[in-house]
């Protein structure tokens, strides 16, 4: 997981593209734009981050705290498997 990818995402796409991106993703169908990761699966990590940060964006929050937030619990969860 890189989380610049994911940042640049949840900054500058809305939540219809990510949407979308997710979608073809999981269809096999590649990415319909540039997503940084190594391959599909990490590619669709980021996708997924951002559109849980973009939501919350989109609801108000503030893109740098919410950022944070869910970066963090990413690393807590990572480091309690």
């Amino acid at each position: 997981m890189k989380a610049g990818a994911v940042r640049t995402l949840a900054k500058e796409r809305d939540i219809a593209a990510l949407e979308a991106a997710a979608q073809s993703l999981l269809a096999g169908d590649g990415a319909p734009f540039e997503i940084g990761g190594d391959d599909d699966g990490e590619r669709l990590t980021h996708v997924m981050l951002a559109q849980r940060i973009r939501k919350r964006v989109d609801a108000g929050e503030d893109l740098k705290a919410v950022f944070r937030e869910v970066m963090g619990s990413v690393r807590a969860v990572m480091t309690d498997a």
